[in-house]
């Protein structure tokens, strides 16, 4: 075991606060020097450019903490995972579907090149998003605080949490109520993630998910490039927080009694 990884076993919190502190400032420093370098080109080419460096910060944490296993365990394996996380299959597919019906703008579709690079940018974003918040802190709050019951519903709410705050970054670019309403949703939107995560066992089930997601919340300005993603979180209010309640739900089907021990098989 090496320093980093006894120092991140012993000083749990710490050691995830620091990493997402390292994360964000590393995507934030990216971001900015190719936005010098590439003053004029595509919003989401440069920002999946941007999410595609941050993959590979993500899976060099993974090794540091010692966590390589989340990239290759299988657990209950793909499918039965994606099953666990239905609701967010249903409910990206419908909200594409609304988000278009609805869509009264210009319809005039961007290059394929440029709707390429919107799919790749919110598919990068999943794994970067999930390889440091579900691989790395999730995973950590778990052996910290055990897979007792109620040792599971601590790793669940703490990550959550770390993940909701991490959108609190948003503020730089994006209007306040926005981003607090963002924050809120995330912080269940992770814990919802994190719980499809325990009983999968495999990161990449809700790197799919979360990428799924992502493109959903989006699908216009991928399409139809209306607005860049600052500007969407900048539109964001009080009353899309009836979005929580979803989660809360996934939250007590998923870690009901009698489906914990598969917790403790599947993240071995």
């Amino acid at each position: 075991m090496s320093k980093i990884q006894a120092f991140a076993k012993e000083h749990t919190i710490t050691y995830c606060v620091m990493v997402e502190i390292l994360v964000l400032a590393a995507l934030t420093g990216i971001g900015m020097l190719l936005g010098m370098v590439f003053s004029a080109g595509d919003y989401y080419a440069l920002l999946g450019a941007q999410e595609a460096i941050g993959a590979v910060i993500a899976c060099g944490l993974i090794v540091l903490s010692g966590q390589k296993k989340v990239l290759t365990r299988r657990g209950a394996g793909f499918g039965r995972g994606l099953l666990a996380g239905m609701y967010f299959l249903v409910i990206s597919v419908y909200s594409i579907w609304v988000y278009l019906l609805a869509y009264e703008g210009e319809r005039t579709l961007r290059p394929w090149y440029l709707i390429a690079a919107y799919f790749l940018c919110m598919f990068f974003v999943g794994v970067v998003e999930e390889l440091v918040f579900r691989g790395v802190i999730a995973d950590l709050m778990l052996q910290k605080f055990g897979t007792s019951k109620s040792g599971i519903w601590k790793a669940v709410i703490v990550s959550g949490i770390f993940f909701g705050c991490a959108h609190l970054s948003n503020l730089f670019v994006s209007a306040p109520m926005g981003v607090l309403v963002q924050t809120i949703i995330a912080a269940m939107m992770g814990m919802a993630l994190v719980t499809i995560y325990y009983r999968s066992g495999c990161i990449w089930v809700t790197v799919a998910l979360h990428a799924l997601v992502d493109i959903a919340a989006g699908i216009t300005t991928g399409l139809y490039g209306n607005e860049t993603l600052a500007d969407s979180i900048s539109s964001y209010s009080p009353i899309q927080l009836v979005s929580v309640f979803p989660y809360l739900i996934v939250l007590l089907v998923l870690l009901r009694n009698k489906k914990l021990p598969e917790i403790e098989r599947n993240m071995k």
